[in-house]
């Protein structure tokens, strides 16, 4: 993603390509010297600007001295009334600079007096010239008049520029201070993103939500999808988070915005288009023959006519071949949920026989299917449609062993090198949270009971099929037993014109009897051909469906075992680091510096791996999001299976009638019932 997206400006947009977000050969500045705890494939990259601020290099005490701490000590005898009240309302909640960042520059930022970048630039300074512990008065007083001075001139904030005014700072602004002695009064529970319980959701009335999915919110503490991040937008994105949107009903959602939540919604909805509707893109059969030495193995010809990439003809329109193993499916699974854990990927049907038993057609013929199912699940997905491996797995026509050998394969997350969208965090996320991770929670917790009950309609339809097969062969052994009958009965009523008995009508009747045999040998076959639309329609149509039932559940499990993340312990190492950096900076220095350019550059590398996992996070959501609107359209295939199959019963029972009416009344006019 490019850092465009945010129009910010290149000298104030921290996620540019610069700052090694991209795919390119940009080296991170800083290497952590502690082992990343990212559970993501991918190494973090990129520094926020407050990462950046342990950039002391070895040797370089810079203007302090070669203790670092030499610093003389400057005194302010002139604090503007501002700054006094600040410290005052906020004397008892700041110990750290942690703090600092959150009570202080993060409201300045919520306000838009000042930007991320800005903020980063502050932290930046305090850092370098040794303000803090922000416990002691003149370093509070100093840093808060770094702020004053950048807001009052963007780009004055420094160093130099504070001790020439140091007795004549800026005050900061009012509404600033009003909005400190507010909260002070109500005394209200402010969580820093970055400190608190990351796992705290959003709250929801439990009397709107059915007693079954009530503890949702609970969940969330167990399900990281379940965990909103909202509060933890300041740590991604700066001078925009917090803009005047134009609400007036209170919902937090603009006409606006709430007008292009909807569009947004549709979008995503109209690209996937699950319907089989009588016809599949992609076709599957098995060769004839079996390949291999000792351990024979199945071939399948894939053909289609999808315009696919560009590479290796698969850009070309016309019919395609390609001839692929089992083993080939199996690797492009593997690939897809190493690649895409968060999206909703088929399954594929078991490769093995039962133990002990020998290759049978049927169940050749299932698995078949299955592989059929599976490909036309991933080719009506738009990501999986556009993914070049699954674009090279239906085009390449060389052996796949012989072509992964040679080609460049990337096995790494989708994520790698995103960056969460201001538009989902600032104006999607806020309207569509509450109810978004409400039926998250209630879907994943009655989706095995829906797959339940849908297992037990298949197999109740597979045996209604298998009781029509054994109607037709009940058909066809009553035509059977019926002409063995006409053949035998003329020995009891004899038609020898010269016998005793004349005038028999037993021709009449065999005629009549030829007729119900006909007319069941019509409705056997119509019946044959309504078990094999059965089995190659209905049955599919409702395997496929069940097919998304369970990808859908597999995704809630991985979801849960992959979108873990480790703030919470980062947090808490960050202030242990913290409290040893104020502890070892309170008293001499001198012999201390390695030990603290240790702990600082630990801060550093933890921040910025929170930041990492943040903005992992916020990809997650938006991943699972999109997945789960996509998911809706796959109620439609309920539709179409129960339409299939109500046009499948309708049809039948016209042939079957027809062929009653008929028969009826030919044998009516007739079979003679009397001489």
């Amino acid at each position: 993603m490019s850092g465009s997206i945010f129009n910010t400006g290149e000298e104030e947009d921290p996620w540019s390509s610069t700052a090694g977000w991209n795919d390119t050969d940009t080296k991170p500045i800083v290497k952590s010297p502690i082992p990343s705890l990212s559970p993501t494939p991918y190494q973090s990259t990129y520094l926020t600007s407050s990462e950046l601020l342990n950039q002391t290099r070895a040797g370089d005490n810079g203007p302090s001295g070669a203790s670092g701490n030499s610093r003389p000590s400057i005194s302010m005898s002139n604090v503007p009334a501002s700054y006094e009240s600040i410290r005052s309302h906020l004397v008892n909640k700041i110990t750290t600079i942690n703090d600092f960042e959150f009570y202080i520059l993060d409201k300045l930022i919520e306000l838009q007096y000042l930007t991320n970048y800005q903020k980063t630039k502050l932290l930046d300074i305090v850092y370098d010239n040794d303000l803090i512990p922000v416990t002691l008065a003149q370093n509070f007083y100093q840093i808060l008049g770094l702020i004053a001075l950048e807001i009052d001139v963007p780009g004055s904030g420094d160093f130099v520029t504070l001790q020439f005014k140091l007795n004549n700072l800026p005050e900061l602004p009012q509404q600033f201070v009003k909005l400190i002695k507010r909260e002070d009064a109500n005394d209200e529970a402010i969580n820093d993103p970055l400190r608190a319980n990351t796992s705290r959701a959003n709250d929801v009335n439990i009397e709107d939500v059915d007693a079954t999915t009530a503890d949702w919110n609970q969940r969330g503490k167990i399900d990281p999808v379940l965990t909103d991040h909202s509060d933890s937008q300041h740590q991604l994105l700066g001078d925009n988070s917090n803009k005047d949107d134009g609400d007036d009903d209170g919902d937090g959602v603009s006409p606006q915005d709430a007008s292009y939540i909807e569009k947004y919604i549709e979008d995503v909805r109209d690209e996937f288009k699950p319907l089989v509707l009588d016809d599949t893109p992609v076709k599957i059969k098995e060769l004839p023959e079996k390949e291999g030495l000792l351990f024979k193995h199945i071939n399948y010809i894939i053909t289609h006519n999808l315009v696919l990439g560009q590479g290796s003809g698969g850009g070309s329109s016309g019919q395609k071949k390609v001839i692929r193993r089992y083993s080939d499916f199996a690797w492009l699974l593997e690939y897809l949920l190493q690649k895409y854990p968060f999206r909703v990927i088929p399954g594929l049907p078991p490769k093995k026989f039962t133990v002990g038993a020998s290759p049978d057609s049927q169940f050749l013929q299932r698995r078949r299917r299955g592989l059929h199912r599976f490909l036309n699940q991933l080719v009506k997905h738009p990501v999986f449609k556009q993914e070049p491996i699954v674009q090279s797995f239906l085009t390449v026509p060389s052996d796949l062993t012989t072509w992964k050998k040679q080609a460049k394969i990337d096995y790494s997350i989708e994520f790698k090198g995103q960056k969460i969208q201001t538009v989902f965090i600032n104006t999607i996320w806020p309207a569509i949270s509450q109810e978004f991770l409400r039926d998250w929670a209630q879907a994943e917790q009655n989706i095995r009971n829906l797959i339940e009950k849908w297992t037990k309609l298949v197999i109740l339809v597979e045996r209604y099929e298998r009781r029509q097969q054994q109607m037709s062969f009940d058909n066809q052994k009553f035509v059977e037993i019926l002409n063995q009958f006409k053949r035998l009965d003329t020995t009891v009523y004899p038609q020898d014109q010269n016998a005793m008995l004349q005038n028999n009508d037993i021709d009449g009747i065999n005629s009549g009897l030829t007729l119900i045999g006909d007319s069941y040998t019509k409705s056997s076959q119509a019946i044959v051909d309504d078990s094999y639309t059965i089995n190659t329609k209905t049955l599919e149509k409702l395997k496929n469906y069940m097919d998304y039932l369970y990808s859908f559940l597999e995704l809630f499990e991985r979801s849960k075992q992959l979108s873990n993340n480790q703030i919470d312990m980062l947090n808490k190492r960050i202030k242990e680091n913290e409290l040893n950096f104020k502890k070892l900076t309170n008293g001499p220095t001198n012999g201390k510096e390695v030990e603290l350019n240790k702990l600082r550059q630990s801060i550093i590398n933890d921040k910025q791996e929170i930041f990492q996992q943040l903005n992992r996070d916020w990809l997650i959501k938006q991943c699972c999001f999109k997945e789960y609107v996509m998911f809706q359209e796959t109620q439609y295939l309920i539709s179409e299976v129960w339409v299939e199959w109500c046009k499948s019963r309708h049809k039948l029972q016209e042939k079957l009638f027809n062929l009653s009416e008929s028969l009826s009344t030919e044998l009516i006019n007739d079979m003679p019932i009397s001489r």
